[in-house]
C-alpha cells in the first residue's frame, strides 16, 4: 500500500488547474490521452467547486456528499496515482475529515435518525481507506470507531426491530429518531443502510484481521432474510418487476391488511409506485457483498445451527438472479431512451418541496455504487454509455464561472419522453421535470449537487 507523509493543503488550486491546462493544451498521441487528460481536468475544477460548498450545516447530507468525495477522490487517486494536483487534493481530503469529526461531534444524537447514522458509518469506513493509504492511522481508527461504536452500534439496539411481532415480515430497521419520539417507517433507505454498513464493516474486518466479528455478517444475514422474505411475497411488489428479467425495488414495503405493520404513509409522505434511484445502488452493492461472502456466511449458519436448509449455491443463484433484475431495471427504467442520460425515476415524492432536497442526491448515490468494479461484473451490463452520456449533461449545464453542477442537467424535450418511458414500463409516473429546492438553503443544495457531479465524474474515471 502507498503511504505519503500528510501537509497542510493550502488549496492552491490555480497552479494546479494552470498545470491540468498545460498538460491538455500540449496534445497527445492518441485520442485516449487528450480524453484522460480532458477528464483529469474536469475532476480538478469539480473538486476546487466542492471545497468551496462542502462545509454546510445538514447532518445526513454532509455524510452522504463526503462519501460522495472520499469515492471520487479514491478513483482519482488509483487512475492518476503519481499525480502532484491529486496528491494535493488527498492532503486537503485528509484536513477536511478532520474538520468533520468536530462537525459530527457538535451534534445531540438523540435528534438524529436512524438513516443518518447509516450515511456516515459508510462514509467513515471510506475514510479510513483513504487515512489509511496516507499512512495516518490515528485519524483512521477514529473513523473506524465512529463507524462501528457509535453509528452501526446505534441502528443495531436502537433502530433494528428485536421484536418477532412483525407483519407480514418481522424485524428489519425502522426510520426513527434516537430520542425515540417517533418509531419512524421500515422504509428501503433506512434498511438498506444498516445491510450494507453491517457488509462493509465484515468486509473491513476480514482484510485488516479484526477478531470478534460474527455480529457483522450475522446483521447483513438478518437484513438480507429481510429484503427476501419481502421479495418472495409477490403481491405486494415491494421488488416490483417491469419485465420478466427487469425490477427495481421500492421506496417502502406495504400491505394493506389489518393486524399489518406496514402501512405507515408518513416520514416521508408515502405515494403509490414512489421508487428512488439512490436505494438501487445500494441495494446492488449490499447483495454484491453477500455473494461475495457467501462461504464466509455458509461456515457461519452452519456452526451456529441457524438454518439446516442453507445451501450455498442456491443462495449464491438467488442474489445473482436479484442484482440481474436490479441491474436491468435501472437500465431499463432510469436510463433515457432519447439521449441515454441517467435519471431520477418521476415521482413527486422526491421532487416535491417536502423532501426533494434530501432525494435529489439519488443519481449521484446510485452512480457510486453500480460504477465499483464488483457491482458493476454482477450486473453484467455495460454502463459506459449512459455514465459519459450523464457526465456530458452535468458538465455542459454547468455555471462555467466556478464550475458548480445544477440539480437538473437534462432538456424539457426529452424529460418529456423519458416520463412516458417510464410510465409504459413502471405503470405510474408523475409530471416532473425540476427539483423543488425552494426551501434548501443555498450553501446545502451547492454542496449536494456539486457532489452528484463528483459522483458522476467518479463513475466516470472508473469506467476508463
Amino acid at each position: 500500500m502507498k503511504r505519503r507523509k500528510f501537509v497542510k493543503a493550502t488549496g492552491s488550486y490555480s497552479i494546479l488547474l494552470a498545470a491540468a491546462g498545460a498538460l491538455t493544451a500540449c496534445g497527445a498521441s492518441t485520442n485516449g490521452k487528450d480524453e484522460d487528460k480532458e477528464l483529469l481536468e474536469q475532476s480538478i475544477k469539480a473538486f476546487k467547486r466542492f471545497s468551496e460548498v462542502w462545509d454546510f450545516q445538514d447532518f445526513w447530507k454532509r455524510g452522504n456528499t463526503f462519501d460522495a468525495c472520499l469515492v471520487f477522490v479514491s478513483a482519482m487517486v488509483q487512475r492518476w496515482p503519481d499525480n502532484d494536483e491529486v496528491n494535493v487534493i488527498q492532503d486537503q481530503v485528509r484536513n477536511m475529515l478532520e474538520e468533520n469529526l468536530s462537525f459530527f461531534a457538535s451534534y445531540d444524537p438523540g435528534t438524529l435518525w436512524a438513516d443518518d447514522f447509516g450515511w456516515w458509518g459508510l462514509m467513515g469506513l471510506n475514510a479510513r481507506k483513504h487515512l489509511l493509504n496516507m499512512g495516518d492511522k490515528e485519524l483512521a481508527d477514529k473513523y473506524l470507531k465512529l463507524s462501528v461504536d457509535l453509528c452501526w452500534e446505534y441502528k443495531k439496539k436502537t433502530a433494528y426491530d428485536h421484536s418477532e411481532t412483525g407483519n407480514p415480515v418481522p424485524h428489519g430497521c425502522r426510520n426513527g429518531d434516537a430520542n425515540g419520539d417517533s418509531k419512524g417507517v421500515k422504509n428501503t433507505v433506512t434498511n438498506v443502510l444498516l445491510f450494507l454498513l453491517s457488509s462493509r464493516i465484515y468486509r473491513l474486518t476480514l482484510t485488516e484481521g479484526m477478531e470478534d466479528n460474527d455480529k457483522y455478517l450475522e446483521m447483513a444475514y438478518k437484513q438480507w432474510k429481510w429484503f427476501d422474505q419481502w421479495f418472495k411475497l409477490k403481491e405486494y411488489e415491494y421488488l416490483k418487476e417491469i419485465s420478466a428479467s427487469a425490477a427495481m425495488v421500492q421506496e417502502r414495503p406495504m400491505a394493506f391488511f389489518e393486524g399489518s405493520d406496514y402501512q405507515e404513509k408518513i416520514h416521508p409522505p408515502w405515494a403509490e409506485g414512489w421508487v428512488w434511484s439512490g436505494d438501487q445502488g445500494m441495494l446492488i452493492a449490499a447483495l454484491t457483498d453477500m455473494y461475495g461472502l457467501s462461504s464466509h456466511l455458509g461456515s457461519y449458519i452452519g456452526r451456529n445451527r441457524l438454518d439446516p436448509e442453507f445451501n450455498e449455491m442456491d443462495f449464491r443463484a438467488r442474489i445473482n438472479s436479484i442484482i440481474q433484475k436490479l441491474g436491468n431495471g435501472v437500465k431499463k427504467a432510469l436510463v433515457g431512451n432519447s439521449d441515454h442520460i441517467i435519471r431520477e425515476a418521476p415521482c413527486l415524492s422526491s421532487f416535491g418541496p417536502q423532501h426533494g432536497n434530501d432525494y435529489v442526491a439519488g443519481r449521484g448515490i446510485l452512480l457510486r455504487y453500480i460504477s465499483a468494479d464488483e457491482e458493476r461484473k454482477m450486473t453484467g451490463i455495460d454502463w459506459n454509455l449512459p455514465i459519459q452520456k450523464t457526465l456530458e449533461a452535468v458538465w455542459n449545464t454547468r455555471d462555467i464561472s466556478n464550475n458548480q453542477f445544477s440539480a437538473e442537467f437534462t432538456t424539457v424535450d426529452a424529460d418529456k419522453k423519458y416520463i412516458e418511458q417510464f410510465r409504459e414500463l413502471w405503470g405510474l409516473a408523475d409530471n416532473v421535470h425540476t427539483w423543488d429546492l425552494d426551501k434548501m438553503q443555498e450553501k446545502n443544495r451547492l454542496g449536494v449537487c456539486q457532489a452528484i457531479g463528483l459522483d458522476i465524474l467518479g463513475a466516470a474515471i472508473k469506467m476508463k
